[in-house]
């Protein structure tokens, strides 16, 4: 499996409309209900103003669409509607969605909500960087979590020419944090 990632835009629409009927049909329990709202019989108006409301990208395997992933803009841009295929599960096509909408996001830290219960789903986040930052879930059964921006990560590069004095730790996360 050699997947790719592609963004997507209006014109893609039935493309995506069929991604997303076919994960809620699969995988109904790993969408919020709201998530259900836009259904396979609704217009093409309708499918091309969701896709304008927020960025979706596609994973591609040997030319067929495998996952979804979308990233709705804002000072904390959320990831939402992450799916990927049965049949392309633990291929890394669920780290290279992510890692293309974290990219996107830049230097902004990203939100996301996850059902509560859905802990292959957590546990795949939390190894993305995300925390959770509720544990109650809200009125749809989810859970919110939050990736911090790069920055606060310690993830940033060092400028050029400020070598790491000797000894001193590498950037990030620490056992103590």
């Amino acid at each position: 499996m050699s997947p790719r990632i592609e963004p997507i835009g209006p014109d893609d629409w039935r493309r995506w409309r069929d991604v997303r009927v076919r994960a809620l049909a699969e995988d109904p329990d790993a969408f919020a209900c709201s998530a259900h709202l836009l259904g396979a019989d609704a217009p093409e108006e309708q499918w091309r103003r969701a896709l304008g409301d927020r960025t979706i990208h596609l994973a591609v395997d040997a030319g067929r669409d495998v996952g979804m992933i979308g990233l709705r803009p804002g000072a904390e841009p959320e990831l939402v509607s992450m799916w990927v295929a049965p049949e392309a599960r633990r291929a890394g096509v669920g780290r290279l969605l992510v890692d293309a909408v974290l990219e996107q996001a830049g230097e902004r830290p990203v939100i996301l909500r996850v059902m509560a219960g859905n802990d292959a789903a957590i546990a795949f986040y939390a190894g993305r960087g995300f925390v959770l930052t509720s544990r109650e879930p809200d009125q749809e059964g989810a859970l919110t979590m939050r990736r911090a921006a790069p920055a606060a990560r310690g993830a940033w590069p060092r400028p050029a020419g400020r070598p790491r004095r000797p000894g001193a730790p590498p950037p990030g996360p620490t056992a103590d944090q």
